[in-house]
């Protein structure tokens, strides 16, 4: 008999589900809207787009390095109470960046870049403690298909954000932005801790009876290091993409056009999110992998200078069919966060996640734009594509380092 096909109609009937979903996509809007009326803002106020890298440095170093601290908080206390103090604090670090660049002169700009670092610290977790709690929620028979529903709503949210972003500063301005940003996030988080409460998923964890364990960090694992790695080259790898394709349409003398393709790109992971969840739900993690690093292998080829001209058809497709791979290959790496780490400590392993995705982000960012100053587009795609190749070869080995234990563990229970 044939195991059960569950989808997302499954996920609707979960009860508190829907609602505890909406409001953690909600609490993650601030990451896509932020930067663009951050730095709108800062540049009006500075008139320095180094001040604004060193702002937007100092902001993710921060989340960077508090990642796997809050998600411990949330392991070993309360996830509700630490979601209400990270968003007023948060908040309120907004807040002062927002005051000072409204009333204190440009010279001001360290204080900002010291605010914005532990701004940073203060970074909501809603994204790590939400993965860390679906398991708890759903059961591991519907883990997969809620991870993937996630990657793919997280794509919706990608592109919400600057919309969202936008519309505020065209009404009302690049400060009254950062302030709406603020304030959604804070009310997300405090929704979405109050959502837990009510699930019975974000108190405290119930006390242990004798010796407490020694807890080894996470980093000791190989397979937990293995799956964080696989975060960081993929990040990196799509980083690189989106990166080289605002290069190659400045290049052209179309900057218009980088919205655009990158819309091709997150449309084409929204359908291949949908598709996963509706018609391909065991398809293997490796061959996921292997789909994004074939899409970026052929962006490579028809960009410059392996391509000196090309018409923008070909790229649109490649983009798009390229992209179908993305929000598959982060469901992957969501589940394997999940398997490879105990359950009284997923939200510290997302923190850690979140550790590496930023690094790989930054260190893509810089390495993208050496190679675009050296070669063009091409070549940081190419690069992208090797990393996601590298992805791959530690998906492939960690399957196969996998396997025996689970054959013993088939014939313990035959």
């Amino acid at each position: 008999m044939s195991p059960p096909v569950h989808g997302v109609t499954d996920l609707m009937r979960v009860q508190g589900l829907p609602r505890l979903f909406v409001w953690s996509m909600l609490g993650r809007l601030n990451v896509s809207a932020l930067p663009i009326a951050l730095s709108l803002m800062l540049v009006r106020w500075s008139h320095s787009y180094v001040v604004v890298g060193l702002v937007f440095g100092a902001l993710t170093l921060g989340q960077g390095a508090a990642g796997p601290l809050r998600g411990r908080a949330a392991d070993r206390g309360s996830a509700v109470r630490l979601l209400v103090i990270t968003g007023i604090g948060y908040t309120a670090g907004l807040a002062v960046i927002v005051t000072l660049a409204a009333r204190a002169p440009a010279s001001w700009w360290p204080v900002v870049v010291l605010v914005a670092l532990v701004t940073g610290l203060s970074a909501v977790p809603v994204s790590q403690i939400s993965r860390a709690v679906w398991p708890k929620i759903v059961g591991s028979e519907l883990t997969a298909v809620l991870y993937t529903a996630e990657a793919t709503a997280s794509e919706v949210v990608t592109v919400t954000g600057p919309l969202l972003a936008s519309l505020v500063i065209a009404v009302a301005g690049p400060y009254w932005a950062v302030g709406v940003t603020a304030v959604l996030t804070l009310v997300a988080a405090l929704v979405f801790g109050a959502s837990l409460g009510r699930a019975g998923v974000g108190g405290e964890p119930l006390p242990q009876r004798g010796e407490r364990p020694v807890r080894r960090s996470l980093l000791t694992e190989g397979p937990f290091v293995r799956v964080v790695a696989i975060s960081m080259l993929v990040t990196a790898a799509i980083f690189a993409v989106n990166l080289s394709v605002v290069a190659w349409t400045q290049n052209i003398g179309r900057p218009a056009l980088a919205g655009v393709l990158t819309a091709c790109w997150t449309a084409g992971s929204l359908a291949g999110g949908l598709a996963l969840s509706t018609f391909a739900r065991g398809l293997p993690r490796a061959l996921r992998v292997a789909g994004m690093a074939a899409g970026m292998a052929a962006l490579a080829v028809l960009l410059p200078p392996v391509m000196a001209a090309v018409p923008l058809w070909p790229v649109v497709v490649a983009l798009f069919l390229g992209g179908t791979a993305i929000a598959p290959t982060l469901a992957a790496t969501y589940e394997q966060i999940a398997e490879a780490s105990p359950e009284d400590r997923r939200a510290e392993a997302f923190g850690w996640m979140a550790t590496a995705t930023a690094g790989g982000g930054a260190l893509s960012a810089a390495l993208t734009g050496m190679l675009l100053d050296l070669a063009g587009p091409a070549l940081p795609v190419a690069v992208g594509a090797a990393l996601a190749v590298v992805a791959l070869v530690l998906t492939v080995l960690g399957r196969a380092r996998r396997a025996p234990s689970d054959e013993t563990a088939e014939d313990v229970t035959a």
